[in-house]
């Protein structure tokens, strides 16, 4: 993981505007990179180990947030560890009893961009307790 001071984040969504739209809050605090897809956050993870949080849409068509953290934990990849949730509220199949068996934190959308950052701070306090997380501008 790189130094908590210039947290990377990776956005999983496969809604261009909810990605462009997490990029454009978080931008000034974070080095944050978007991508559409569950298997191409996947790829990024595997190359790069340098994301310390991942944003993800819970629903997704092809690969789910359930199916990246799947991967992540079966990689053993610290990663599965630093996801935040997206959802819009509509748990489909299993994804209610996913969200209560793992402790990983959920933002429901819509959500206002200071709860956006406040989760991001809550969650990077939580994966760097030793250390103070960016304050981001309000």
């Amino acid at each position: 993981m790189q130094d908590i001071r210039n947290p990377r984040i990776l956005v999983i969504d496969d809604e261009p505007l909810i990605g462009g739209l997490i990029v454009r809050v978080l931008g000034a605090a974070y080095t944050v990179v978007a991508v559409q897809h569950g298997r191409t956050g996947l790829d990024l993870l595997a190359e790069a180990d340098d994301f310390d949080l991942v944003l993800c849409d819970l629903m997704m068509p092809g690969l789910t947030g359930m199916d990246v953290h799947a991967a992540l934990e079966a990689r053993r990849s610290p990663h599965a560890a630093s996801m935040v949730f997206l959802t819009g509220g509509a748990f489909v199949g299993h994804a209610g009893e996913f969200l209560s068996r793992v402790p990983n934190p959920c933002l429901e959308k819509p959500f206002l961009a200071e709860e956006m950052r406040a989760a991001v701070r809550e969650a990077l306090a939580a994966r760097h307790p030793a250390t103070d997380p960016v304050q981001s501008p309000s």
